[in-house]
Order: structure tokens, then C-alpha cells, then sequence
């Protein structure tokens, strides 16, 4: 951690700014999937409520539905499973048995007379 403050001082970059952005993009999430005000004061580790607030942008019904869509890009939901009957090896031998039974009974004397 010590190297990348560093290299963050050296570029003049204060970094600050970049835990800044990153309580701020989770406050912002966090009001957007729903979670109650308390919680996200925790998580942010706030002891006010006004403070907290700061951290989150407002949710319209544009910022729900572009979370939504963000969501199902990086985390699509699965296929349902469809059932298909797949015939095996197995089942094809079990199947050949029965048509060979069928037919033998079919050749055997006094059979269908």
C-alpha cells in the first residue's frame, strides 16, 4: 500500500479522492439496490445521517433502470433449463432388446395363429 501512495504522490494524484469516489460509488449503489439508511451509514462507517446522504445520488426511475441493465450485463441471469431428452447408448441398447424380445416372440411357433 505504501508503494502506491507513493507512486500516487509522485504523479500528484491525492489519493483521498479516490476512497472519496469509491464510498460515494457504494452509497450510491447501495440506495439504488434498496438498502435502508442505516446500514448504508454503516457500511460507510458514518455516525450522521447528513453525512451519508452526501455519499448517495438521488434515485429517479432512469438511474433504477440503468442499474438494472448494468447489473444484468456484468451479471446475466442463467438460461432457465430446458429438459431434453438426450438417447443414450444405454438407452439405445435397451431399446434394441426390446424390438429383438418383440420379434423372437413374434417367430416363436404357435405365436399369432
Amino acid at each position: 500500500m505504501a508503494a502506491f501512495k507513493d507512486l500516487l504522490a509522485e504523479a500528484g494524484i491525492d489519493d483521498r479522492r479516490l476512497y472519496d469516489g469509491s464510498r460515494h460509488t457504494a452509497g450510491t449503489i447501495l440506495n439504488e439496490l434498496g438498502v435502508d439508511m442505516p446500514t448504508i451509514m454503516e457500511i460507510l462507517r458514518h455516525t450522521q445521517i447528513s453525512q451519508t446522504r452526501r455519499y448517495m445520488k438521488g434515485r429517479s426511475h432512469l438511474s433504477k433502470d440503468a442499474m438494472r441493465r448494468m447489473g444484468d450485463h456484468f451479471m446475466p441471469q442463467p438460461e432457465p433449463a430446458t429438459e431434453t431428452r438426450t438417447e443414450t447408448a444405454d438407452s439405445r441398447a435397451a431399446r434394441a432388446r426390446r424390438r429383438r424380445r418383440i420379434r423372437e416372440k413374434a417367430k416363436a411357433p404357435g405365436h399369432g395363429e
